[in-house]
């Protein structure tokens, strides 16, 4: 189980998730307090092997070995169908909690994530301006004044990014292609909406394509205003959408064609052609 506090945040707001969840904690902890139990059949040759070695020892052997024999027999059976129902209900609240993890809740969950999200980036904005544009420990202390101390607080701050976009890759990995989901990160798709990658400072382009953050990318992206998580993998994938141009919807006629033989031109009279005299003399 994940011990991401911005993953469990976002899928708390899911009713159906979280009654799955507290069900399944429930009987993992019946489970565990069980230990290890004995089948019925051990449980009874035990009681058997212990009265044998006491009789080898001097004692007698029991008159009630029968009863004491199926009491164990009993109590072990108990034990044992306890264990085996606890172990049926973990498993199938396991499989439910994976069915859940793919239907509307997701995009409940993905939508609380995007709230959080905007409000962490908000609270980023206050020391991202005390660095009065620092880029590096050594420039924050060169600047002085709140400049060391904001860089030191937007250190803490990268955690929290990469656990909401570790949370967001959690809840979107089930509702698509694993394959596809990381060709979407590597393209910048997966950090905000509608941007142009050309006008995106590299280093910053490192970070957004990779997930590999730092200070000036934490700064960058809280000043940007379409920093984003989808709330589906379909949203994510409209991102990625090819122009191809204004498609021709001209409409060709491809119907025979009967091409018409000219007449042949007039001849041209140049003026001295003379009409023949036939007249008998």
């Amino acid at each position: 189980m994940s011990s991401n506090p911005e993953l469990h945040a976002a899928w708390s707001v899911v009713p159906d998730v979280v009654h799955a969840k507290t069900q399944l904690r429930k009987l993992e902890e019946r489970r565990r307090a069980l230990g290890d139990v004995l089948s019925p059949e051990l449980a009874r040759r035990k009681v058997f092997n212990e009265a044998v070695t006491a009789m080898h020892a001097g004692a007698e052997f029991p008159d009630d070995i029968g009863k004491r024999a199926a009491d164990a027999y009993r109590d072990a059976l108990e034990a044992e169908s306890e264990v085996l129902g606890l172990n049926e209900g973990i498993a199938s609240l396991r499989h439910h909690l994976d069915y859940l993890r793919t239907t509307d809740g997701a995009e409940t969950a993905l939508e609380a994530l995007g709230k959080r999200l905007a409000e962490f980036l908000a609270e980023v904005k206050k020391p991202a301006a005390d660095l009065n544009g620092a880029r590096s420990a050594e420039e924050a202390i060169h600047v002085g004044g709140k400049a060391p101390a904001a860089w030191k607080t937007l250190t803490d701050m990268l955690g929290t990014l990469r656990n909401i976009r570790q949370a967001q890759l959690d809840i979107l990995r089930p509702l698509g292609d694993g394959h596809r989901l990381q060709d979407l990160r590597a393209k910048g798709h997966f950090e905000a909406a509608g941007i142009a990658l050309d006008g995106v400072p590299a280093d910053i382009l490192r970070s957004m394509t990779s997930g590999h953050y730092d200070v000036p990318y934490l700064v960058y992206i809280a000043a940007l205003p379409n920093v984003w998580v989808p709330t589906s993998f379909d949203a994510l994938e409209a991102e990625d959408v090819i122009d191809c141009g204004i498609p021709d919807d001209s409409v060709i006629d491809y119907s025979p064609r009967v091409d018409r033989v000219p007449d042949h031109p007039a001849p041209k009279r140049h003026g001295h052609e003379r009409t023949p005299d036939i007249s008998l003399k």
